[in-house]
């Protein structure tokens, strides 16, 4: 059909039936519209917002366990749930009878750090671990599988053993008796499996709180 022959054709319709073409053809107009914007065309490159907050959500697995105020910690998690899990970390027999959160600084000056500690026996002799805890900006203090471990064992000899450290940092143990041949044993990781499959209780939900002095650990 021509342009012409439908021109005529438009014509001859009554005003409420051509009014009515109108009014349809601008409703499938906008129809159109509102598809391709709530359906925006595909496109192969990736999306960098997705991206982004993909890398966010994955992989930080800390679990919050006190938090610093002042001079003092004020436990969250009661440290008698942290004895077993620490005797399975050692994993060698070492029973484990304390717990607690331990300050390294070694001067003024240097940014304070902080251990979650267990200490115990084995065969009647010292040992201990310390877990390096990450420092959130209210001072809460978290445990994840990716804290740096320090293991130190008294070897015959030596009765007790000390971590030592630089700055905020252990840096391995010694004896505390130092006449010759008294050692301690090192071992360290990057990581750690403390608090895997462990449910912790929290004492925010009504427990009574501990709240301790910190000390510098030596």
């Amino acid at each position: 059909m021509s342009k012409n022959t439908l021109m005529r054709h438009w014509h001859t319709l009554p005003f409420s039936a051509r009014m009515i073409a109108v009014f349809t053809i601008v409703l499938l107009m906008a129809g159109a519209c509102t598809r391709r914007e709530a359906f925006p065309e595909e496109s192969d490159e990736p999306s960098e917002m997705a991206e982004g907050l993909e890398s966010d959500s994955a992989s930080y697995d800390g679990q919050l366990l006190a938090q610093v105020v002042f001079d003092s910690i004020d436990y969250i998690v009661p440290t008698q749930d942290l004895l077993q899990p620490f005797i399975k970390e050692f994993g060698d027999g070492t029973v484990v009878d304390k717990v607690m959160i331990r300050k390294v600084q070694e001067t003024k000056q240097d940014k304070a750090g902080y251990y979650l500690v267990g200490m115990g026996i084995r065969n009647g002799s010292y040992r201990a671990m310390a877990l390096k805890l990450d420092v959130a900006s209210d001072n809460s203090l978290y445990l994840s599988s990716q804290s740096d471990k320090f293991i130190c064992g008294a070897t015959a000899g030596c009765s007790f053993c000390y971590f030592t450290f630089s700055g905020s940092q252990i840096t391995g143990c010694e004896c505390e008796s130092r006449a010759p041949g008294n050692l301690c044993e090192q071992k360290s990781s990057s990581t750690n499996e403390l608090l895997k499959n462990t449910r912790l209780r929290n004492m925010r939900e009504g427990e009574s709180r501990r709240l301790e002095t910190l000390g510098v650990s030596r």
